[in-house]
């Protein structure tokens, strides 16, 4: 292994020594965000032809007394661009777009508009996540007051915030309107509304590169049907605890356990065992199966349709239903946006993971096995469909306890297993001095010239190893980021085959840097370790 000492040879970039007898050039790059993002088969493809590894976080406000996007500033993305991320995942909420039936807000669309152009100058990618919690403002955020159809239902809430989902009538009954297409206010469906919405902003960014794509609805939770699913994993759970232990309890018990924190603290200690999770959460399959390939899937082909007669460039990204967070496998189908009633083919799979104690103040607890479940069963999901992953949101870590830099850890070791691209949830001010930041801050390939094999880091030892095999066709070279690094440090690559050597460029108001690999013109394995 070679010991590089980078030099400063001009403002703004840097060189290292290549192997004897050969001397780097400044590269004149093109910009990091130049032409659409594809998808081929299980990877994202600039449009050089390299893969990409989107590595990010979530960007949002939900606040419509701040208005929304357009209270997010400059600085988020200068900052995300020098701690090395690619992609942003970006909360737009239908509140804020659509105020009123058929009626848009323009000054929103600017706001929007603002975002993308600074994403674009740094440098990152942008998912527009139309984004909602508990469906609407009505109770938290997302769809308008005037879109929430809840037939005078009462509204209740739990112990945390999530919990309104399953004790909601009102919640509940909104869904279920929107899932039906009901008429609104001005006697158009719902969906339609929705539909429309999307067609309006794909317009508006059909030709705009910085865009990836769409993800069409934050967490698509099933409405009333979801009391079914809470009745199967709990009567399976009853079933369970009878044959284990012996202990009768009556569905009435059962529902009581499960709905209080001190109830679920103990089921959810059971439910460290994979088996009985998979038990349990697999008792919904049935339900799942029915909403995702019907309701879902019919507003995913409603929705793409709109899209699609507007802007053919960009990627629908498709979640899967809440209930699949934990664990459950996904029965997600493709959509046909097509006139003649074809799948769509620039479609990507982006689900949410998380252990079953997030938001609750045991979550520093977190199961390593039912994450490392969960995960897998993303990578299943994926598998079938054949589709690139994005996965929207992880983490969640709202504490400075070390312990969540170890669950970062681990759930990395997923993404890097299943060549997924990852959104952290969620960009806060003061989130660089949280102990599991520096576990965000990670080296990644972000982008390689061929089809990435694998990698791995160890950011205490501050380790970097990566290996990818070469396409001839592609001239761009391969870019990495390596944290941590200033002009004065040394740094040990071993680069095999070395070939025409690399380049450093150095990340403005932060150590690290982005090293630039250039190709053999050759069809070959490289590999790749660096210790920074």
């Amino acid at each position: 292994m070679k010991k590089y000492i980078i030099l400063t040879l001009f403002t703004g970039i840097l060189l290292s020594a290549c192997n004897s007898g050969e001397k780097n050039v400044a590269r004149k790059e093109k910009p990091a965000v130049s032409s659409f993002v594809s998808v081929q088969g299980r990877m994202f493809i600039d449009s050089a032809g390299r893969q990409l590894t989107l590595h990010g976080i979530n960007v949002i406000n939900k606040s419509a007394s701040t208005a929304y996007t357009c209270d997010i500033g400059e600085e988020v993305y200068r900052n995300l661009n020098r701690w090395g991320f690619n992609v942003v995942r970006l909360g737009i909420l239908w509140d804020g777009l659509e105020p009123r039936p058929g009626q848009y807000n323009d000054e929103m669309f600017r706001c929007i508009d603002r975002n993308i152009a600074w994403a674009k100058k740094y440098g990152i990618y942008v998912v527009l996540d139309m984004h909602q919690d508990l469906y609407g403002v009505e109770f938290s955020d997302g769809a308008p007051r005037w879109a929430t159809l809840t037939e005078g239902k009462p509204h209740r809430k739990g112990d945390l915030w999530s919990d309104a989902y399953l004790l909601s009538p009102a919640i509940q009954t909104a869904f279920d309107n929107f899932w039906k297409n009901s008429p609104a206010p001005d006697g158009k469906g719902l969906q339609d509304h929705y539909a429309a919405l999307w067609k309006k902003i794909a317009k508006r960014y059909a030709g705009e590169p910085a865009v990836i794509g769409y993800d069409l609805m934050n967490e698509p939770f099933p409405g009333s049907q979801a009391t079914a699913y809470m009745q199967a994993m709990v009567q399976a759970y009853g079933t369970w605890l009878a044959t284990t232990t012996g202990k009768v309890l009556s569905g009435e018990e059962l529902m009581k356990m499960w709905s209080t924190q001190e109830g679920k603290m103990q089921v959810f200690e059971t439910l460290k065992d994979t088996a009985v999770y998979r038990q349990v959460l697999f008792s919904v399959l049935p339900l799942t199966k029915t909403f995702e390939e019907g309701a879902l899937n019919d507003m995913y082909s409603r929705v793409g349709k709109a899209i699609r007669e507007v802007d053919t460039n960009h990627i629908l990204f498709l979640e899967h239903n809440y209930f699949c967070n934990p664990g459950v496998p996904s029965q997600l189908v493709i959509p046909a946006t097509g006139k003649n009633g074809e799948k769509d083919t620039k479609v990507a799979y982006a689900p949410h993971g998380y252990d079953l104690l997030v938001d609750t103040r045991a979550y520093d607890q977190a199961s390593e096995a039912r994450v490392s479940f969960l995960f897998g069963q993303v990578e299943k999901t994926a598998e079938r469909l054949d589709l690139p992953v994005l996965v929207g949101e992880w983490g969640a870590y709202h504490s400075k306890k070390p312990v969540f830099a170890e669950h970062a850890r681990l759930i990395n070791r997923a993404f890097i297993r299943m060549g997924a691209g990852e959104t952290f949830w969620a960009y806060y001010g003061d989130i660089a001095d949280y102990p599991f930041f520096k576990v965000l801050k990670h080296p990644y390939p972000r982008a390689v010239s061929g089809e990435l094999k694998n990698y791995t880091f160890d950011t205490d030892k501050k380790e970097f190893s990566v290996s990818w095999q070469e396409k001839k066709k592609i001239a761009e070279p391969s870019v990495f980021y390596i944290p941590g690094i200033t002009t004065s440090d040394a740094v040990d690559i071993k680069l095999v085959p070395e070939g025409k050597g690399f380049v450093f460029r150095f990340l403005n108001g932060e150590k690290g840097a982005l090293l630039y690999v250039n190709p053999l013109d050759k069809e070959g394995v490289r590999a790749m370790t660096i210790r920074y």
